[in-house]
Order: structure tokens, then sequence, then C-alpha cells
């Protein structure tokens, strides 16, 4: 198993992705972050929100995810020949998880942009750890295997729509070369995605709240 850090940005449909990792020989896997528009969990008080008022409820602290409008891991997969590999499931681990924190804030989402979910995948972190396809998020549902090659690539949204407590994640990919089969990690460099279910004990602010904190 190759492990390799999987950092990127997300953007619109042509910005999502900033940086490549690179897979086991034959593979190609371009990631983004995890990441959407959604409320944050920031480790800091109404003091350090202020700092930082105007990007909180868009980046930075620890995503929560929504069943309506789920963060997500994306990877576009693709053969660095035109010799197909068969892509043939996608599974997740479960890192670490942990009692929800009992200080810092929520800041509510704001500046929410459109994503491109072409081959939409429910990640469920309650505990079974499955991964389906989401017959409700955008783009053409389709369970594995699907064969990509240098010139027909796939891109795969693995949305996080439930989680319990405060867990860190890496999703699989297997595939099947030359009748071998091998697999690649997405866990960020090691450290695993870092997401959350609500933690009710601590404040709860709209970005408006932080302007208005200033004066």
């Amino acid at each position: 198993m190759v492990t390799t850090a999987v950092t990127g940005v997300w953007g619109d449909a042509t910005t999502w992705v900033k940086e490549q990792i690179s897979g086991p020989p034959e593979l190609k896997v371009h990631a983004a972050a995890f990441d959407g528009c959604n409320d944050r969990y920031h480790d800091t008080n109404l003091a350090g929100l202020r700092k930082k008022a105007k990007t909180a409820g868009r980046s930075g602290g620890v995503i929560i995810p929504s069943a309506v409008n789920p963060p997500s891991v994306s990877a576009t997969v693709q053969a660095k020949t035109s010799q197909a590999i068969v892509v043939t499931d996608a599974k997740v681990s479960v890192l670490s998880r942990h009692a929800l924190p009992t200080k810092g804030a929520v800041v509510k989402a704001q500046g929410c942009g459109g994503g491109l979910y072409p081959r939409p995948f429910e990640v469920d972190l309650t505990g079974s750890g499955a991964i389906k396809p989401d017959k409700r998020g955008r783009g053409r549902p389709k369970d594995f295997p699907f064969t990509v090659s240098s010139s027909d690539p796939e891109q795969f949204t693995f949305n996080v729509k439930r989680v319990r407590g405060d867990v860190r994640f890496a999703i699989t990919l297997t595939w099947v070369s030359n009748g071998e089969s091998r697999t690649t990690r997405l866990d960020n460099g090691g450290h695993g995605y870092r997401t959350m279910s609500r933690p009710e004990d601590v404040p709860q602010y709209q970005a408006t709240d932080l302007l208005r904190a200033r004066h």
C-alpha cells in the first residue's frame, strides 16, 4: 500500500484540484481536500474568531456534515497509459473517534459556491463505515466497478452525510491492472480527514455576529 499526501483547495469546477498525488504504478489520482459549504467548529473563543471574522465560516476549523449539503473528498482517477485499469471498490477507514469538544465555538457557513459531483458516493461515519452510491447527490450515481484509462478518467465524490463524534477517516481505492489487485489510500498525508457531529455545548455564531463583535 502506498500512502501519499492529499492536499487541495475547494473551488469551482475548473479549479477544485490544486495539487496532484500519485498512486502506485499505472494509476494516477488527483484529489481535493475534504471541504464543503458547511458550519465549522473552531477551537477558539469569540476573541479568536474576531481575528478571522471574514473567513471563519468558509475555511479552517473542523467541518460539520449536513445531509442536505454534505462536505466531500473528490478524486479524479485515470490510468497512466492507454491500458485500461478496473477500479473495483472504495472503503472508508475510521482512524480515530473521540468525544465532541466542550470548548470552542461553531461558525455558520457563509459564501457558498457550487461544486462538481460526477460520481457521487455516500459515506457513513456513524459506525458502519459504508460507502454506497449517493442517489440523491448531484451527478451520475453508479456502483463499482469502473474502468479507467489515460483518456477515460472518472471523478468520484465521497459525500459525508452522517458522522458520530470527532472522527478522522481515510478512503482506500482498490484497483486491478494486469490481473494484479492493488490499493491507493487517500488519507491527507497520514493524518486522515477530520470531521465531527455538531457539538451542542459550545457557542454558535453567524458570520455577521463576529463582525458586529468588533464594535
